[in-house]
């Protein structure tokens, strides 16, 4: 019996020393699902470089990207404008990384976070496991959890594609992707009448979120936060954390786990050292502002929302921002 277990146990570790090589093998190498977000990050990367300081930089996922006018925020504060927003899913480490070297001192940054960005233990998704093959320091910034979680969910079709890499003469198309952001780096195109119906259709069979059951079993990422924090203060830039727009539903406000998590999150963001203005509730809106997901927003509800945002910043949002971390560092 005692050698029947060892060539068990000696067996597994074979097998799962060569599924480590095999996995290991591809790593690093383009995949097609990641084309149009590294084509978008460098794009928004080189408008941000080109602008001079001080200007207003906006960072969170597509949620920003759909979200946010540009155009408006930099009319209105008189300062130049970026997009930097891409996919949520690739996880908050790199979402705040792919900005870090753009950034310059008497920059505002507007960081309208999609909700699980805030979870330490976030849903793994399908674009973080492509994103992470294709570039593996990812998985050094990923809790070491989450980094096992990316390997485990790595499925036998995704590193064969990885071994394949791009196929030749391959561009990005679709509704996602450079060809679709203007020279801010907004998405464009969004106008309700051109929301299709397969579109409406994903839109409306998507559930209720769960954020706030997620993050009761889960933890917020507020050191990594602040350290993003910190970083920017240093360098003579001012985070602002604001509620991105989210289709409203029902549960938000009957489920007390749910109603607690966005009544909160200002509270517990401001008593964690993070400048936040806004609220969840009032940045939610229903389904016809929507294009195709819950966090895209049609074009006409986008200058709507970018108001609502200006609302809460005030006029003089730098000011504002920096005499909030004043008061930390005063009050420490």
């Amino acid at each position: 019996m005692v050698r029947f277990l060892t060539g068990m146990a000696t067996g597994s570790l074979v097998i799962f020393t060569l599924w480590v090589i095999f996995w290991a093998g591809q790593l690093g190498r383009p995949h097609p699902n990641n084309e149009w977000i590294i084509e978008s990050i460098n794009y928004k990367r080189e408008i941000a470089d080109a602008l001079s300081s001080p200007k207003i930089m906006v960072l969170a996922g597509s949620g920003a990207m759909f979200g946010v006018n540009s155009t408006y925020l930099e009319a209105t504060y008189d300062r130049p404008a970026v997009n930097l927003g891409v996919n949520a899913g690739i996880s908050l480490p790199v979402i705040l990384s792919s900005a870090e070297n753009s950034i310059r001192s008497g920059d505002l940054v507007l960081l309208p976070l999609e909700y699980p960005l805030y979870n330490r233990e976030e849903a793994v998704s399908s674009s973080l496991i492509h994103w992470a093959n294709s570039y593996p320091i990812t998985l050094l910034q990923l809790p070491l959890k989450r980094a096992f979680e990316v390997f485990a969910k790595t499925s036998f079709t995704r590193i064969l594609e990885g071994y394949r890499g791009l196929p030749e003469g391959f561009t990005v198309s679709g509704d996602y992707g450079v060809q679709h952001q203007n020279e801010h780096g907004d998405q464009i195109g969004t106008e309700r009448a051109q929301r299709e119906e397969r579109h409406w259709n994903f839109l409306n069979s998507l559930p209720a979120e769960t954020y706030g059951k997620a993050l009761r079993d889960g933890s917020f990422d507020w050191e990594r936060l602040r350290r993003f924090r910190d970083e920017l203060l240093a360098k003579g830039a001012c985070p602002v954390f604001l509620p991105p727009p989210m289709l409203f539903q029902r549960s938000y406000v009957e489920s007390l786990t749910e109603a607690h998590f966005y009544e909160t999150l200002p509270h517990i963001a401001t008593a964690e050292g993070l400048f936040w203005v806004g609220k969840p509730r009032a940045a939610m809106r229903n389904a016809n502002d929507f294009f195709d997901t819950n966090f895209h927003l049609v074009d006409e509800a986008r200058l709507n929302y970018t108001k609502q945002l200006i609302g809460w910043l005030g006029s003089q949002p730098m000011e504002r921002c920096e005499q909030f971390y004043r008061s930390l560092t005063e009050t420490s």
